[in-house]
């Protein structure tokens, strides 16, 4: 059953997840592209030179496409659940509830890792070939709160996807956006390095907002 059910997810969420992959190596290989152009015009050296004194990771292009990822994989795989009525469909399979909503939330988290993972190490691999370790794992650790903010902001969509009253729905809208904000108020490298602990916290216990949808579902609580 638990095969079945992370099929199900995975065909919901295929064509997404392929597109979002594309996009995001592109976009990757593009912020790789520009470093190097400004190795050839002016040296490694000067690309040094800006990451230490300027706080210049050369990875902002990428900023807010996290978030755009972890938005439409959630929208793909929750949105229809709802639009199409298939939710209590789903809900009758025999399957614990509790186990059924954290297999969803799975499929789709593993999705937007395999998305982050690899942009990273397009980026990664690439530095690795001209700056020390050092400044290799600054450019990471810059890039992390905004895949925090695509994490989260999967986790709140599919909450809001999956829940039946308008009211709820927005003030879970209001909320994942002040978390997202929070994500780039501060644009320095490693601004973030301190919180990075509290963030995976965080992320955890956004996990709980859909299992909530789904209770507040099963008691017929829709509008």
């Amino acid at each position: 059953m638990d095969k079945a059910i992370i099929m199900k997810e995975w065909l919901k969420t295929r064509l997404v997840f392929f597109a979002c992959l594309a996009v995001t190596l592109a976009v990757g290989g593009y912020a790789v592209i520009m470093m190097n152009r400004l190795i050839q015009l002016k040296g490694v050296e000067h690309l040094w030179l800006i990451m230490l004194l300027k706080d210049n990771s050369f990875v902002d292009v990428l900023k807010y496409l996290p978030l755009a990822v972890g938005i439409a994989v959630g929208v793909a795989q929750m949105a229809p659940e709802m639009a199409q009525k298939r939710l209590k469909l789903t809900l009758h399979l025999p399957c614990g509830h509790g186990r059924l909503v954290g297999l969803m939330l799975a499929t789709g988290l593993v999705e937007l890792g395999a998305v982050f993972a690899a942009q990273t190490a397009v980026i990664a691999v690439w530095d690795f070939t001209i700056l020390p370790p050092e400044l290799v794992g600054r450019v990471v650790l810059t890039m992390l709160p905004w895949y925090f903010a695509g994490f989260a902001g999967y986790l709140f969509v599919s909450a809001i996807c999956l829940e039946g009253t308008r009211s709820r729905r927005v003030m879970l809208g209001l909320l994942g956006v002040a978390v997202a904000m929070a994500c780039f108020l501060q644009p320095a490298m490693e601004a973030y390095n301190g919180m990075i602990p509290f963030m995976l916290i965080l992320t955890v216990g956004l996990l709980s907002l859909s299992y909530g949808s789904i209770a507040r579902f099963r008691e017929g609580r829709q509008d």
